[in-house]
């Protein structure tokens, strides 16, 4: 079974929808997610012995703080391309697109100011919990991600390992954030779906 909520934040659904996410990464975007897997449950529909969290870009930082905020839920985690420091998400954009372009000041309305949201920030961010993460974690990020840093998954991977925790970093080299061969997808989905048959 394969649940892919339509949590607050989320593009397609109007302004107002997406306004509900600013500055709720971690907060109430994850309870969305969470919400939705707690009404599977008790619906009888999924086994919560059995549950994974699986998902790419923003949804591969909600995998990891799904991890962080309910490390009894999953038994596998999987992050593609998933953002893990919400600080240094911001530090990159800055000193890519400038601390005066547009795409930092959107950044800064949907994650947090860096200087008024430091606790905030520090509280949803994956790398910065990870002695709270009970289950084994797959990262798995493109070389030349120009959107998502490849140095977020290296921080998430650093940080599990020096908590004493499970994990393993897939880099692929040369692929970027998106747009990937079909190859690529097969190999990939070919070590996702062994690694979380492994653990569940």
């Amino acid at each position: 079974l394969v649940l892919q909520p339509n949590f607050r934040g989320l593009g397609g659904y109007g302004k107002a929808f997406a306004d509900m996410g600013r500055r709720r990464w971690g907060d109430l975007m994850q309870d969305d997610v969470e919400d939705c897997v707690a009404h599977l449950v008790a619906a009888r529909r999924a086994d919560p012995k059995r549950l994974a969290t699986f998902a790419a870009s923003y949804g591969g930082y909600a995998a990891l703080m799904g991890a962080v905020k309910t490390p009894k839920l999953y038994k596998a985690v999987v992050s593609i391309a998933g953002d893990a420091d919400l600080l240094e998400t911001l530090a990159f954009s800055r000193r890519e697109d400038g601390s005066d372009s547009p795409a930092y000041a959107y950044w800064r309305t949907t994650i947090g100011d860096p200087r008024a949201d430091e606790d905030m920030l520090v509280r949803a961010s994956p790398a910065r919990r990870a002695d709270e993460i009970i289950a084994p974690v797959l990262l798995i990020h493109g070389s030349e991600d120009s959107i998502v840093d490849p140095r977020q998954s290296r921080l998430m991977a650093k940080a599990l390992k020096s908590a004493g925790k499970s994990c393993e970093l897939l880099e692929l080299k040369g692929e970027g954030h998106r747009s990937w061969s079909d190859a690529t997808w097969k190999s990939v989905l070919t070590k996702v779906t062994d690694f979380i048959g492994q653990e569940i």
